[in-house]
């Protein structure tokens, strides 16, 4: 079945452009969302295994997640529950409606099995995602996990961020598992002026009282709040990051996001982040030092250059809990993730 996607469906995809290619499959993704026999018909045929795993108190049917930045606006969760993703990560998000950079703004690199991006968080705002889901995928009618990333707009100013994120937070709580705080995309100006100390600190600082607040007020639970990082940052960076993130209750980190480097000689005129195999390596040497440094305590959940159970496996082995997958899924095609959960359950049957 995976040949057949690479050998008729992807060569119809990559005769369009990019972005029109992402969208028509968005588009029909939604348009299954909508139909449960459809949804059931396809978890039937893909029958992903199940390997229970728990998280910064989530619990996950599988490790393997679907990355932020494909489903933009959560359009299609449980279509992509049906496929076997133990969790979808939607967004990024932010408050209001944005349309993102100008056209084009999204670029393969079909030799490296890579991508370029420079999307801008083009989103249809915080409010429209909540009532779409709180329709289609609830929560207690899930079978996996929903996280939902969240960002800044492009206009508004850094000393305002705070008040983005709170207005996402606070609007998105009912249906969020998790949320996952977003300060390292490169397309965003300024965005990741917030690995920084005197960003960073107040940032999280604010998330975690508002939070706070808000389960007091709805008698509930804190909703967990993960960080993601830059491949980019230094080790130093990256040390002091997470002295701030565990020292206001961030519970996870998501490492990483797309990278503004060209990695292996790669030469293109475009700018944007890259990701998928060219930045595997970049990603993994960020988990490994994470993990090492937090010595194993803060979850990590990977991403960069998952293509196939071994790259899935070598996240893992450096330290990640759970791995998410989004340019190796363009590449490799709906049933990648079953035969990245084949392949590691095979594995952990050698080793025991």
């Amino acid at each position: 079945m995976n040949d057949i996607y690479k050998i008729l469906v992807r060569p119809l995809f990559f005769r369009m452009n990019a972005e029109n290619a992402h969208n028509v499959a968005c588009s029909l993704l939604s348009w299954i969302e909508k139909f449960p026999v459809l949804r059931k018909a396809i978890e039937s045929l893909i029958n992903a295994p199940t390997d229970p795993i728990t998280a910064f108190g989530v619990k996950f049917p599988n490790s393997i997640g679907l990355a932020a930045g494909f489903d933009k606006d959560g359009q299609f969760p449980g279509v992509c529950s049906a496929l076997g993703f133990g969790h979808m990560e939607v967004g990024t998000v932010t408050p209001k409606p944005q349309p993102g950079n100008p056209t084009p703004r999204l670029f393969r690199l079909v030799n490296e099995e890579s991508i370029i991006n420079r999307m801008g968080f083009n989103n249809h705002g915080a409010e429209a995602m909540c009532r779409r889901i709180a329709r289609t995928y609830p929560k207690g009618q899930r079978n996996s996990p929903l996280g939902v990333n969240i960002g800044k707009a492009k206009v508004t100013p850094l000393s305002e961020t705070l008040d983005d994120y709170l207005f996402s937070l606070e609007t998105l709580a009912e249906i969020a598992d998790y949320f996952t705080i977003n300060i390292s995309s490169p397309n965003t100006p300024g965005l990741r002026e917030f690995h920084k100390k005197e960003f960073l600190e107040p940032l999280l600082r604010g998330i975690n009282q508002k939070n706070i607040s808000l389960a007091k007020s709805n008698d509930r639970t804190e909703v967990p709040c993960l960080l993601k990082v830059s491949p980019d940052e230094s080790f130093s960076s990256l040390e002091k990051i997470l002295e701030i993130a565990t020292d206001n209750n961030v519970k996870g980190l998501v490492a990483t996001n797309t990278s503004v480097g060209r990695e292996k000689g790669i030469v293109h005129p475009e700018e944007g982040g890259l990701s998928g195999k060219a930045i595997e390596d970049k990603s993994l040497q960020v988990i490994k030092f994470l993990h090492r440094q937090s010595n194993g305590k803060m979850p990590i959940i990977g991403v960069g250059g998952i293509s196939d159970v071994n790259s899935a496996a070598r996240k893992m082995d450096a330290g990640a809990i759970l791995v998410q997958l989004y340019t190796g899924f363009v590449y490799e095609g709906p049933f990648l993730p079953k035969n990245i959960l084949k392949g590691i359950r095979k594995r952990d049957s050698w080793t025991t």
